[in-house]
């Protein structure tokens, strides 16, 4: 895992969060892509096998269903056939998106988090008050880092169950929204070592891989 973590928060429409958090398989796919790859790329075949789902099967998923959150790392030639090794496009991402009467959605396929905000939470609600405010001093350090919710943020907030003390991710996804209009990205640095969530070890093979039809 890199030194220098990014967190990378990012705004998706409500027909594209639909179409994963509606789809078992899709959900698996992200999960498992984010959580294979934390140390380097993988292979469709290897992502297909810890699934347990079929090449084709998978490959159509990536292709038309999920092509904006992946993308080729690397190729090889073995045996004169070309290797396609893929990773997250954006590595750690968080997506998040917007519906009726100010309520978020979030994605984040690393903590496995797909659903509502009030309901799913944040990654760093495991954290303790400790680590979290810890955390905390290093977003308010990032240089993308916009300044402190409004009142009227934290109403947005506090309408989707987010309330003070704030966490990092609170911050970073006001971030987030008040990049919605120009498409920009709100990017967290936090030292690897420095959060509690990224320490933990992520385990999925604990997890059930969920097989569906495209």
């Amino acid at each position: 895992m890199a030194s220098g973590c990014r967190i990378e928060i990012s705004y998706i429409d409500p027909e594209t969060y639909a179409a994963i958090v509606n789809h078992d398989l899709r959900k698996s796919i992200l999960r498992t892509l984010y959580a294979m790859t934390i140390d380097g790329p993988t292979t469709k075949q290897e992502l297909a096998d810890r699934l347990e789902v079929g090449y084709h099967q998978l490959s159509y998923q990536l292709t038309h269903q999920l092509q904006e959150f992946w993308r080729v790392k690397e190729e090889r030639k073995i045996r004169g056939t070309r290797l396609e090794l893929i990773e997250p496009s954006h590595p750690s991402s968080v997506f998040i998106t917007l519906g009726r009467d100010g309520k978020l959605f979030m994605v984040d396929p690393l903590a496995n988090l797909f659903g509502p905000l009030s309901n799913v939470g944040t990654r760093c609600d495991g954290c303790s008050p400790q680590e979290a405010k810890r955390c905390l001093l290093h977003v308010e350090k990032s240089p993308s880092f916009t300044g402190h919710p409004t009142d009227e943020e934290k109403r947005v907030l506090s309408n989707n169950e987010r309330n003070e003390p704030l966490r990092a991710m609170d911050l970073a996804i006001v971030c987030a929204l008040r990049g919605v209009s120009t498409g920009n990205r709100c990017v967290v640095s936090i030292p690897c070592e420095s959060c509690p969530f990224l320490r933990r070890a992520i385990r999925i093979e604990d997890e059930v891989p969920v097989s569906g039809k495209p």
